[in-house]
């Protein structure tokens, strides 16, 4: 009996402690928020694809932006080297970006449809497209994300893309930390060019 009630006043005793401690908590100014920058910020400090800064309540919310992306810095020596087998993956095929998908643009496919990419072990790679080439750049391979780096001129391919493939066939996202783009591609391994 004499437990029970030691008992109920350790617990009234705690009761009171815990509630004079979260008046104090919420009397106390919260601290302010940190205001640390994304790496590489977008337009007005966005780090997004599209910033879209008119308000339309009338709408869907879905504004179309039909733009490039904006061009940022793959540092595709940052990685060691790739590994054999990606080099080989990637050399043993002709890649067709055969289909693209983004949130804000709906028409972003037709600046993947004619490219096709030839890469070569030496960890360099052509954008092709009717029979010719349109850029030369440099690729490497994050092992540990799976993420295949791309630098180069072309605004549409230069980034980095996590990747998930299967045979000849690899679907790339632009949802890295450095590609906030939102696009996804579909990669197509084939054995010829098509005006081979």
């Amino acid at each position: 009996m004499k437990l029970n009630i030691a008992l109920g006043i350790l617990v009234a005793i705690m009761s009171w402690v815990t509630c004079k401690n979260l008046q104090k908590s919420q009397t106390v100014e919260p601290a302010p928020a940190a205001t640390a920058a994304p790496s590489d910020p977008g337009p007005n400090g966005w780090n997004a694809a599209r910033v879209v800064g008119e308000a339309r309540p009338d709408t869907a919310g879905i504004n179309q932006v039909s733009r490039a992306p904006r061009m940022v810095h793959v540092p595709v020596d940052a990685l060691p080297p790739a590994s054999a087998s990606h080099k080989a993956y990637l050399a043993s095929a002709y890649w067709h970006l055969s289909q693209a998908v983004q949130p804000t643009d709906t028409s972003v496919h037709h600046n993947y449809q004619k490219k096709w990419l030839r890469f070569r072990e030496d960890q360099t790679f052509d954008i092709l497209a009717d029979g010719q080439t349109l850029d030369t750049g440099r690729w490497n391979w994050d092992q540990v994300k799976n993420e295949i780096y791309l630098s180069c001129n072309d605004p549409y391919v230069n980034n980095t893309w996590v990747v998930n493939d299967r045979s000849f066939v690899m679907i790339w996202k632009g949802n890295t930390a450095l590609n906030v783009t939102g696009i996804q591609i579909k990669v197509q391994g084939h054995r010829t060019l098509p005006w081979e």
